[in-house]
């Protein structure tokens, strides 16, 4: 896998995105509590028949992951002894497969490993886990109690997180409505609660203006001319004067975007035919566009277009025969033809402008498209986390809209609140797209410390000294807790940060899980450079066990140490007081000058930024 690749999603989805069909309220959503007594009382019986889809479903997914290790050729082999390939497909040729040696797979496909992320290996590792579950189901007379007990709860929850959007509530409701995929129930109350809670939770507006500042370019290009115009062989120097820039066309379904310079061709040539040569001065006006458009699918451009017309100036014409009449001829001959040598040598110069401009846009545009293909689309396709997006443009405007659920995540409830603010990019951010992407990639993974530096390494340049272990310290390991892994939570003006983790390493000994959490609050002022929005920490870092109770429990020795070594490392990371500084785009994108935000407010699970060029 490239190490780039977690690094470049995150920045890259942090600014790119689409325009859907948003919907202003929830209204419709139906009283949870009511809707899932009712579907308590629908509980419907495991039966063999399920058992045998699981399984039909659980070869599938081998064909499939099958067939990726063809194409990885000698590099699968690891795998294939790691996950006991032999003796799977031995087992699943079976009538009843030993579904201990399954469940020993299952776990080693939830191992956290890198790799292990990809859909190949989820959708085996989710087959093999509800074929199991099925399996050992069917027959169970408790399955019934255990089934309403689930329904009751996850009413109960639901009602809870339509009021509140907490993430740790979310996170139950996601194992509740996991629990009865896996046994085949309530499928009606499934969709019900996907469709409720699916409001896209990414907005983002880009105004044209900012766009137009990154690509606006002065042209000055010098170029020899050699055209056959009328039967003349035209030699000379052609200089161009003009301004690259963008427009935004207006597209309900596609980013539409027309890249266009507009020039004059000053020309100073010599024009040979038979025994005349003519030389003259000529200027041609000339517009030329190229549409390029963005999709889910990716970049597509076509080619350049160009419109130009031609004044010419006959400076003189020469003979080399020394005949004053072939002279006069030959001048009236130039000048009798000089409008549809000015037509042709129009259409001449659009073609030279369009060939110019596709030769200069085209390698750019399509390594573009490649690193979007590479960085952000397999790599979300890859792990089954591509999401669902539209992107729209209007004469002023860029709009985008997201809606990431991950696997199984829950969405936005409802729109956003109204960003009343205004600035060349205004970005609306609900806590459900961060937490989903995080799970997506780090749900249950193993970490080192030296692969997470890398990917720092990769997105800044750079390994920041929060990052960077002390002199003497030995490296950790962590493995993400499985459910929000890193999770944030936007509400009343605060921004609140956990680090799960359910297991650490400090060299070769284990430590148990323990949870990191900060909270900020948002505040703006006025610092050494000016007015400036920064984070401020409300209290101490609170580091203790999952699920702990400072009134009950007590930690143990190792608790004990392991939370001195998280404290003191993440009041590195969590500083007191975090100052948001600028923006630097790189590439293209640092012509528009640094970006600083001037506006940042959380409210009801939505993060609202307003970022503008420094001044």
């Amino acid at each position: 896998m490239r190490r780039k690749t977690i690094a470049w999603t995150a920045l890259w989805l942090a600014f790119a995105g689409v325009l859907g069909q948003i919907r202003s309220s929830i209204a419709g959503i139906p009283e949870w509590t009511v809707l899932c007594a009712e579907a308590a009382k629908q509980f419907r019986p495991i039966t063999e028949e399920d058992v045998k889809v699981a399984k039909n479903d659980l070869r599938a997914a081998i064909v499939r992951l099958e067939a990726r290790f063809e194409k990885a050729g000698p590099e699968a082999e690891g795998w294939k002894k790691y996950l006991q390939w032999t003796h799977l497909t031995a087992e699943l040729a079976k009538e009843s497969p030993n579904l201990s040696l399954l469940e020993e797979v299952y776990t080693r496909l939830a191992a956290g490993h890198e790799g292990l992320q990809l859909t190949c290996f989820a959708d085996v590792r989710r087959a093999v886990q509800r074929y199991v579950a099925l399996s050992r189901a069917l027959g169970d007379a408790s399955i019934e109690a255990r089934y309403r007990t689930v329904v009751d709860n996850l009413g109960k929850a639901l009602t809870e997180y339509q009021e509140t959007a907490d993430p740790r509530v979310g996170s139950a409701i996601q194992d509740m409505l996991d629990w009865l995929e896996l046994a085949g129930q309530a499928p009606e109350l499934r969709a019900a609660v996907h469709n409720a809670f699916a409001q896209p939770n990414v907005f983002i507006r880009v105004r044209e203006d900012f766009l137009v500042s990154a690509f606006e370019e002065p042209v000055d290009v010098t170029e020899d001319v050699r055209e056959i115009i009328l039967g003349t062989d035209v030699r000379g120097k052609g200089h161009i004067v003009g301004q690259r820039s963008l427009e935004l066309v207006p597209s309900p379904d596609r980013a539409l975007m027309a890249i266009v310079v507009q020039g004059t061709i000053h020309s100073d040539t010599v024009g040979l035919n038979g025994p005349a040569r003519i030389y003259s001065r000529s200027e041609t006006p000339f517009t030329a566009r190229k549409l390029v458009a963005f999709t889910p699918d990716g970049l597509s451009f076509e080619p350049a277009t160009c419109s130009a017309t031609t004044h010419s100036d006959i400076q003189d014409v020469d003979v080399t025969c020394n005949s004053a009449c072939v002279e006069r001829i030959a001048w009236r001959r130039t000048f009798k033809q000089k409008s549809a040598a000015e037509w042709e040598a129009a259409r001449k110069a659009e073609r030279r402008v369009e060939r110019r401009v596709d030769r200069e846009a085209d390698s750019q545009l399509e390594k573009a498209a490649e690193r979007y293909e590479e960085r952000v689309r397999q790599p979300l396709l890859d792990r089954g986390l591509f999401p669902k997006w539209r992107v729209s443009t209007s004469e002023s405007e860029l709009s985008m809209t997201v809606l990431q659920l991950g696997h199984g995540g829950l969405g936005a409830a409802d729109a956003p609140p109204e960003l009343t603010t205004d600035g060349a990019i205004a970005l609306q951010v609900h806590h459900t797209w961060f937490n989903n992407l995080a799970e997506g990639f780090l749900g249950g993974m193993i970490l080192k410390e030296e692969r997470l530096q890398q990917l720092a390494q990769d997105l800044l340049g750079r390994v920041p000294e929060e990052l960077k272990r002390d002199e003497g310290e030995e490296p950790w390991t962590v493995r993400f807790a499985a459910r929000r892994p890193i999770a944030v939570t936007f509400a009343d003006g605060r921004l609140v940060v956990e680090f799960r983790g359910e297991t650490y390493w400090r060299g070769d000994r284990a430590y148990p899980g323990m949870d990191v959490r900060a909270t900020y609050r948002i505040e703006s002022g006025t610092g050494e450079k000016g007015p400036e929005i920064r984070l401020v920490r409300e209290g101490p870092l609170t580091v203790l066990p999952p699920n702990f109770d400072p009134e009950r429990d007590r930690l143990s020795v190792r608790q004990q140490t392991i939370r001195s070594l998280l404290e003191r490392r993440f009041e590195k990371i969590f500083r007191e007081i975090i100052i948001i500084e600028p923006i630097k785009p790189e590439g293209q994108w640092a012509k528009a000058g640094p970006l600083v935000i001037t506006h940042l407010e959380s409210t009801g699970g939505w993060l609202k930024a307003v970022l503008d060029p420094a001044r």
